[in-house]
C-alpha cells in the first residue's frame, strides 16, 4: 500500500523573500506529527590520512564536526545521507560521530540530542588502486589512477541515518558495476589522438561509480521507500578529454537506467542480480550529484536525465533565502550564472565557478512533499554554522497519509 498522495503544500511559519517567493523559517522548525523530513548534506567530514576521522571524532572537540552535528540537530532529518564521511572498516568514525556528537548532550549545542537508531554505510571505490595510469601522469599510484579519487580506500565516503528500521539484506550496491557495460557509455577520448582515452585493460576493470551506488530499502509505517544514494564525480579537475564530466553524466544515468523500464537489462549489482528498481516501488534519489540544471561545467543534459524522468518529482526545486543572498553579496561569476541563486546547495569559488545547485533530494512521483528547503540561513549563529562544508544541506518534507 502507497502511503503518499500527491499535493504540494507549504507548512510552517514563513519568511517573504524577493521577486514574490516565500521562504520556509530558517531555524528549520521541526517537521511535526505525520511528516517524514529526508536530507541530503556533503558534511566534507573527510580527512587526509586513514583513520585520521575516526581519531578526531574519538572526543566531542572537533569544531568541524560539532558544527555539522549542529546543523544536523537543528534540522532534525528522519533520512539523512551523509556524503565525504570517510569509510573504515568497522565504521568506527560513525560510531564515534553518533555517540559523541549527535546524541549526547554536551555543552557546546544548545540543540537537543538527536537520535539514529539505524544506520548503513559500505565500502567505496575512491582510493581503492587500480594499478593502471588513468590520469595520463606516467604513474600508477597516484589518487588520480584510484577508481575514484582519493588518497586512501574510504576516503569521501557515504553514511547514511535513519530513524527507521533498514532493510539490511536486501540493500543493492554498484560498487564493482564496469563504466564500459553502459550501453552507449561516454566514454573520453583523447583530445590529441581522438583514441580512446582509457585502453581496453584500463576498461577492463574501470568501475562506474567514483564511490559507490546504493539503493537501501527503508521501512516506513509498513511500507518501504528506498533510498538511491550516490555521489559521482565532480565534472572538473581533468583536461579537454572532459573524462570526470563524461563519467559524473554516467553515473547520475544509472539511476536514469535503474528507473526506467527497459534500459535497465545492463544493470548488475555487487552480488550477481540483474535489472532495476519496479515500477510500483516508491523512491527518493539522494546525493551531492555535482551537475547544476544550467550553469557549471557538467554534461549538457546530465542532471536532466533525472529532472526530467518521468518517475521523478522534481518541483518544488529546494530554496532559500542565503543562496540568493550569497551570490548577490559574492558577485564574481555568480553575476553570469542562469539558473536561480535561491536553488543553489554550494558555496564554491566566486572567480572560477560561483555558486550552483549540486545537491539533491529528488522523491518519486505520488509522494507528497509538503516542503523543500535548502538550509541556508541569513546572518546570525546559523550561518556561521553551515559554513562547516562548501555545501548546504538539503531536505524534503513528505506528508504520511494516516
Amino acid at each position: 500500500m502507497k502511503f503518499w498522495g500527491l499535493l504540494f503544500l507549504l507548512g510552517g511559519g514563513v519568511l517573504f523573500g524577493g521577486a514574490g517567493r516565500v521562504w520556509a523559517d530558517e531555524l528549520a522548525e521541526p517537521a511535526g506529527a505525520g511528516v517524514l523530513r529526508v536530507a541530503t548534506f556533503n558534511c566534507s567530514l573527510n580527512r587526509e590520512a586513514a583513520g585520521q576521522l575516526e581519531r578526531d571524532l574519538g572526543t566531542d572537540g572537533d569544531v568541524q564536526a560539532r558544527k555539522v552535528a549542529r546543523v544536523l540537530r537543528r534540522v532534525r532529518p528522519d533520512i539523512v545521507l551523509l556524503n565525504e564521511f570517510d569509510f573504515s572498516e568497522p565504521a568506527l568514525a560513525a560510531e564515534a560521530f553518533l555517540k559523541n556528537y549527535l546524541s549526547s548532550e554536551v555543552s557546546w549545542a544548545q540543540e537537543s540530542p538527536l537520535q539514529y537508531a539505524h544506520r548503513w554505510t559500505g565500502p567505496v571505490n575512491t582510493g581503492v588502486p587500480t594499478g593502471r595510469d588513468l590520469d595520463h601522469d606516467g604513474k600508477s599510484n597516484g589518487p588520480g589512477d584510484a577508481f575514484g579519487f582519493g588518497r586512501f580506500p574510504g576516503q569521501y565516503g557515504m553514511l547514511l541515518l535513519s530513524r527507521y528500521p533498514i532493510r539490511v539484506q536486501d540493500v543493492r550496491t554498484f560498487q564493482k558495476l564496469l563504466w564500459k557495460q553502459m550501453p552507449g557509455a561516454l566514454l573520453p577520448l583523447d583530445p590529441g589522438t581522438q583514441r580512446g582515452w582509457y585502453t581496453d585493460e584500463d576498461l577492463g576493470v574501470f568501475r562506474l561509480s567514483s564511490k559507490s551506488h546504493w539503493d537501501i530499502p527503508v521501512e516506513v509505517n509498513g511500507s518501504v521507500l528506498h533510498v538511491l544514494a550516490s555521489h559521482p564525480t565532480p565534472p572538473a579537475f581533468d583536461g579537454a578529454e572532459d573524462r570526470n564530466g563524461r563519467r559524473n553524466h554516467d553515473e547520475i544515468r544509472l539511476w536514469r537506467d535503474y528507473l526506467t523500464a527497459g534500459a535497465d537489462g545492463w544493470i548488475r549489482d555487487d552480488r550477481g542480480v540483474a535489472g532495476g528498481l519496479s515500477a510500483d516501488a516508491e523512491f527518493v534519489v539522494l546525493g551531492d550529484l555535482n551537475a547544476d540544471p544550467v550553469d557549471g561545467g557538467s554534461v549538457a543534459g546530465a542532471i536532466q536525465q533525472l529532472l526530467n524522468h518521468p518517475r521523478v518529482q522534481s518541483a518544488p526545486a529546494p530554496a532559500s533565502a542565503g543562496g540568493e543572498q550569497a551570490a548577490v553579496q559574492q558577485k564574481g561569476i555568480n553575476q553570469q550564472h542562469r539558473g536561480s541563486a535561491s536553488e543553489d546547495t554550494a558555496d564554491f569559488s566566486d572567480r572560477s565557478v560561483g555558486n550552483l545547485r549540486a545537491d539533491y533530494v529528488l522523491p518519486s512521483r505520488g509522494l507528497q512533499v509538503q516542503s523543500a528547503r535548502v538550509y541556508w540561513p541569513v546572518g546570525g549563529e546559523a550561518a556561521e554554522l553551515v559554513e562547516c562544508s562548501d555545501h548546504r544541506l538539503v531536505y524534503v518534507d513528505l506528508l504520511l497519509n494516516r
